[in-house]
């Protein structure tokens, strides 16, 4: 039983020390931001706002798997028109 008590007292010790160090890291008072503070602030901003969606991704594959297609039909297309016309293909 003392095991248990001591167990649990140590334990919220622990944990009751571990609040106080971590909480002064928020305990920072309110103070204008810096220069390079609000320069990385706003590119950061600027960053999320040029952030591709999922939605806008898949389009753009597509669409890119679309060209691929046109230029390998035009490719067979063009070799198939070489090798009627009697010319060795390249």
């Amino acid at each position: 039983m003392n095991r248990v008590i001591l167990t649990l007292l140590y334990s919220v010790l622990a944990l009751s020390m571990m609040t106080q160090v971590s909480g002064t890291a928020f305990a920072a008072k309110k103070r204008p931001m810096s220069p390079e503070l609000a320069a990385k602030k706003e590119n950061f901003r600027k960053q999320h706002e040029q952030r591709v969606s999922q939605p806008q991704r898949d389009t753009a594959a597509q669409s890119l798997k679309d060209q691929r297609k046109k230029v390998l039909k035009a490719k067979r297309d063009a070799k198939r028109l070489k090798h009627r016309s009697g010319q060795p293909a390249q």
